[in-house]
């Protein structure tokens, strides 16, 4: 039987070869518009540790007073799980750990929507992101959970289990990536506020 050139669940499709030959992928060297930060956000930057317990604990001493805040508004809690994971996954994936790169969330809590902006001072992507943000875009994360490296067939580290971005797409309304001023990687999310 046949295979879709073009599915991204499929590791041999044209799509996935195309990325996979591509090893990385340098956000500095695309020429887009870039993500500027509202005015009206709130603008929080952090420099995390890169012991595993204390860059946990820092993350959410960081993102709580942002989920109180949020659910004092009436924004259902689940949010918090996928900032967490964009906040954690800015600061192992996009500042590979380093303590002296930042991570800068921003945020505007509105009667009508909650967004918050994850910039980390990488930039430097995994080719194999790409295809795996395009099937959470898809939606098809809600056919079929799989984590970063059963989707990539690569072996999954100890101190990773993959699953960031499938949370962050399954816990907010909408999920958007762009290129900071300074080339990192901007995750956006967006919770509409339930009525």
């Amino acid at each position: 039987m046949a295979l879709d050139i073009f599915d991204v669940d499929n590791l041999d499709s044209v799509v996935r070869e195309h990325f996979r030959r591509q090893g990385t992928v340098d956000l500095r060297t695309f020429d887009v518009p870039t993500y500027e930060i509202k005015p009206s956000y709130t603008v929080l930057e952090v420099n995390l540790s890169t012991d595993r317990k204390e860059y946990a604990r820092e993350i959410r001493s960081v993102i709580e007073p942002i989920g109180r805040e949020a659910e004092n508004q009436g924004y259902n809690p689940n949010f918090f799980t996928a900032l967490y994971e964009a906040v954690l996954n800015a600061h192992q994936h996009g500042n590979k750990l380093d303590p002296t790169k930042k991570v800068t969330l921003t945020y505007k809590i509105a009667a009508d929507t909650l967004e918050i902006s994850v910039i980390d001072q990488g930039g430097i992507l995994n080719a194999d992101f790409i295809p795996f943000v395009l099937r959470h875009k898809e939606g098809r994360h809600r056919e079929r959970m799989l984590d970063f490296y059963e989707f990539t067939n690569t072996p999954k580290p100890g101190t990773n289990c993959g699953t960031g971005t499938s949370f962050m797409h399954t816990y907010v309304d909408k999920v958007q990536y762009f290129k900071s001023a300074e080339g990192g990687l901007v995750v956006h999310l967006t919770v509409n506020a339930k009525n």
